[in-house]
Formats: C-alpha cells, sequence, structure tokens
C-alpha cells in the first residue's frame, strides 16, 4: 500500500509538470491580443515653405592641402590664331586603272592642269601625290591637304 500512494504522488506530480509545459507552448501558440483604442488623428500635411535662399561662394584654393605647397596656374601666351588660307587645287579629273594581270603595280591615269599622266602609288607629279586608289576613286595630297577624287 506503501508502494501505491507513492506512485499516485508521483503521477500527479508528473502530470501537474506536464500541465504547466503545455499551458506554456498553448498561450506562447495562441496569444491574447490587447484592445487598441483607435484614435483620430488629423492625416494633413502642411510643409513650411521656405522663403530663404541657400547662397554660396566658391573661391581658388592656393595651397595644396595634403603636400602643403602653393598652386600656382601657368600663364599662357596668347593664341593668335593664323589665319587659314584657302587652298586652291588644281583642276584634277580620275580616269581609271591600269594593272597587269601578272603583277600586283597599279597605273592610275589622272588628268592634271588637262594633262593626262599615269601615277603609281605614292609618285608625286606637280605636287600632287597620289596616297591611295582603288576602282572607284583616288586619294590625293596636295601641299599637305587630302582630297579624294571620284571616277568620271
Amino acid at each position: 500500500m506503501k508502494n501505491k500512494t507513492k506512485t499516485y504522488i508521483l503521477l500527479s506530480l508528473v502530470l501537474g509538470v506536464w500541465g504547466v509545459v503545455g499551458y506554456k507552448i498553448l498561450s506562447v501558440a495562441n496569444p491574447t491580443l490587447p484592445d487598441i483604442a483607435q484614435q483620430n488623428i488629423d492625416a494633413n500635411f502642411n510643409p513650411k515653405i521656405r522663403t530663404e535662399i541657400d547662397t554660396f561662394s566658391i573661391k581658388t584654393v592656393n595651397r595644396d592641402p595634403f603636400l602643403g605647397t602653393l598652386l600656382v596656374k601657368k600663364k599662357s601666351a596668347p593664341k593668335n590664331p593664323k589665319p587659314k588660307t584657302v587652298l586652291v587645287w588644281k583642276p584634277i579629273i580620275y580616269h581609271g586603272i591600269i594593272s597587269n594581270q601578272n603583277s600586283k603595280v597599279k597605273v592610275f591615269i589622272i588628268s592634271i592642269d588637262n594633262q593626262q599622266h599615269l601615277i603609281k602609288l605614292g609618285q608625286t607629279i606637280n605636287e600632287v601625290k597620289l596616297v591611295r586608289g582603288n576602282n572607284t576613286h583616288v586619294i590625293l595630297s596636295y601641299k599637305g591637304n587630302r582630297k579624294t577624287i571620284p571616277k568620271t
């Protein structure tokens, strides 16, 4: 009989402990929400109009803040623009190209001042140098200026 009373006492203690643990779990899982009273709030937004204008000025800094040396601007000499002279090209007409099938040398037929000349690439005649050319146009250089002449 003595063992039965100890068993009943221990059984009631175990059930009590598990009951407290179960109650804590249920209270966390289903919390009770507090009642919140709604307040009447005026939701109008009236910003203050700022009439002051923020002004600032930028000043030149004459000293390098890291090195401590003075900054000096180099004065450049006044630039006198050179008047551009208009270069008048001689009358030039591109007639065509002659080439041999066996060699890569191309000879161009070009009229300069109404005189026909046979010119190779890089050759100069009457201050006119043939820079580049193909079947449709040639590029000529005359007194440092380049011009593209189409085939007529």
